[in-house]
């Protein structure tokens, strides 16, 4: 899977969660301050990142890394960290 197909998929899902359209969402943007998600978005945010990739994102590991949590988490960041998760190191 490539990244770009990876952070397409990431944009549906937040998209989806938000009650967002996909011309809101940019790589660049902010998950809390641009797109205006909260701490219960980001539960069902990780359900959904879960199964349509079919992994598992461990408690804490991704939207609650940063201080205060997710603040600084983009769009990208989180297609990122998918892509980093999902391809084998060489």
């Amino acid at each position: 899977m490539t990244f770009d197909q990876i952070l397409a998929g990431v944009k549906e899902e937040i998209a989806a969660t938000l009650n967002l359209t996909a011309s809101e969402i940019t790589d660049e943007r902010l998950l809390v301050a641009d797109l205006g998600a909260e701490s219960i978005d980001f539960i069902d945010l990780t359900f959904r990142l879960e199964q349509r990739f079919r992994l598992e994102i461990p408690e804490g590991e991704l939207f609650e890394s940063t201080e205060p949590p997710a603040m600084t988490l983009t769009v990208g960041a989180v297609a990122a960290y998918l892509f980093n998760k999902l391809t084998p190191a060489s």
